[in-house]
């Protein structure tokens, strides 16, 4: 029986990507934001921003018109280390601005101590099905959505995939009034 592979076993080195033209072995690539790789950023942008963790009462951006549901998880989180949110004035469950230079988006602040302090990872899928669905409302698809912040040019798009850099993104974050 074997692995679904030309070699039928399971390849650390992918005999398929190979035939493709691709590096067969796994590497790190380092993101194309980040502090190293865009250091004339990190000073107006000092965080990093990691999207796309899952919750457990969401599939994606499906389910918050469900009131159950809703009123288990009823907003947006970041999750924030505590030594950073000290720095930023930030205490739990504030509202806080997450900005990136090509948007911004509100969500509610967690102190989470298990995340590095130089990473803020906010949850994606975000929107307001309560919110009217005509412009510009469009029930809040653009308030809390983490793909407001990241990268949507194409030239940066994984060369072998063709996956959109979704993930990271440098910004900044900062209390918000309450809305």
């Amino acid at each position: 029986m074997g692995f679904g592979t030309p070699t039928g076993k399971a390849e650390m080195y992918s005999t398929i990507l190979e035939q493709l033209g691709y590096d067969p072995l796994p590497y790190f690539e380092e993101p194309h934001e980040s502090p190293i790789s865009r250091p004339d950023l990190t000073r107006e942008y000092p965080l990093m921003l990691m999207t796309g963790g899952r919750t457990k009462v969401y599939f994606h951006s499906e389910h918050r018109q469900i009131d159950s549901i809703r009123k288990k998880h009823p907003y947006p989180l970041v999750q924030i280390h505590p030594d950073t949110a000290i720095k930023l004035g930030i205490e739990e469950e504030d509202w806080v601005w997450i900005e990136t230079f090509r948007g911004k988006i509100r969500t509610k602040a967690r102190l989470f101590s298990g995340i590095p302090p130089e990473i803020v990872h906010c949850e994606h899928g975000w929107r307001f099905p309560e919110l009217p669905g005509e412009e510009p409302w469009l029930h809040g698809a653009f308030e809390s959505n983490t793909n407001v912040l990241t990268d949507d040019d194409p030239q940066v798009c994984d060369k072998m995939g063709g996956g959109w850099p979704l993930k990271w993104a440098l910004c900044k974050v900062y209390k918000a009034k309450v809305f």
